[in-house]
């Protein structure tokens, strides 16, 4: 006799409105104009999913994949928004401290490879104001990088240049120019041409035993 074969019912998805709201709520957008141009998403898409009640799939998705946005609290309205943040308790003085795992990249031949978790105290994610994390290790430099910050203004970045990841200060120039650091050297690049993964917040030396964090305008504090 054949073993039954398990159901696998179909998820009652969210959709529409309910999905862009979400989006914009995340990205810390205030309309859809302005998540059409984070996106590049026309406006008139974003409509016709309103319009037809339709859910973006394909969006949802690549959200997941690019900052790690959970699917199920996207899609179901189910968990939370960035799991792998997941915090738990420890206590020091009998006051509760808490700790969370961030993803932990080597960055290599200008690829990040998988490195596992690394922990932190929740303190020093709530005083450099972020959620969305990673953390890369380039030679005995471990940075941490925030995956909201994709728009390329002042200061220490991870970059994707033709598809290869570095780790490069860069300063802002008239003329949608940015102006990036390559060992020592200054080279002008249009801004179309390098794509922002994020920001450097803090960066720490395993040689030196050190840790500084980067104020907004990347300046060592």
């Amino acid at each position: 006799m054949s073993k039954k074969q398990v159901s696998l019912p179909p998820f009652d998805y969210l959709a529409g409105k309910q999905v862009t709201e979400k989006l914009c709520n995340i990205l810390n957008v205030k309309s859809t104009r302005a998540l059409s141009e984070q996106l590049n998403v026309p406006t008139s898409t974003f409509a016709t999913w309103h319009k037809r009640n339709v859910c973006p799939y394909e969006l949802a998705i690549r959200l997941h994949l690019h900052k790690g946005i959970s699917l199920k609290w996207l899609l179901l309205d189910e968990g939370d928004p960035y799991p792998n943040a997941a915090a738990h308790e420890y206590h020091v003085n009998d006051e509760p401290k808490r700790l969370v795992h961030i993803d932990l990249f080597a960055l290599k031949n200008g690829q990040l490879n998988d490195r596992g978790t690394m922990t932190l105290d929740q303190f020093f994610l709530d005083e450099l104001e972020i959620s969305n994390v990673i953390a890369v290790r380039d030679g005995d430099m471990t940075y941490l990088v925030d995956q909201e910050a994709t728009r390329a203004v002042s200061g220490t970045y991870l970059l994707n240049v033709d598809g290869l990841l570095s780790i490069n200060a860069l300063q802002r120039l008239p003329g949608k120019q940015l102006a990036l650091n390559f060992d020592g050297s200054a080279l002008t690049v249009n801004e179309a041409d390098v794509k922002v993964a994020g920001k450097v917040v803090l960066f720490m030396s395993r040689r030196q035993s050190q840790a500084e964090t980067l104020d907004k305008t990347g300046e060592t504090v």
